[in-house]
């Protein structure tokens, strides 16, 4: 039997903040854009990829991921106390697919 993988329970958390020193740290050399001018890009970026995904839109990052909302069917499920049953109303959900490209990487990095 093979081993099974193991998640990293102590993985890292990448904030805004952190995503925001990164990505300054990575064009300071290029560009002159201050930590707040790149925290105001990501802010408005994460905004507007909240109203696309509302109107029921898809984004598209190739070689990354894309995003989209899909309908949820009704479903019945149960309380496990009381063991009554309950029905569970159709609900817009909102779901994420990595590109091959970036699971392959994922998988090669150990």
């Amino acid at each position: 039997m093979a081993n099974p993988v193991k998640s990293n329970s102590k993985s890292k958390l990448v904030s805004k903040k952190i995503l925001t020193d990164r990505i300054s740290a990575n064009l300071s050399k290029k560009h002159s854009l201050t930590k707040n001018q790149i925290e105001t890009v990501l802010s408005e970026f994460l905004e507007e990829t909240k109203k696309s995904l509302i109107k029921g839109e898809e984004l598209r990052f190739p070689g990354y991921l894309s995003l989209k909302t899909t309908i949820q069917a009704t479903r019945v499920a149960m309380n496990l106390q009381t063991k009554k049953k309950m029905t569970i109303p159709a609900k817009r959900v909102p779901k994420v697919k990595f590109s091959e490209d970036l699971k392959k990487e994922i998988a090669r990095k150990k």
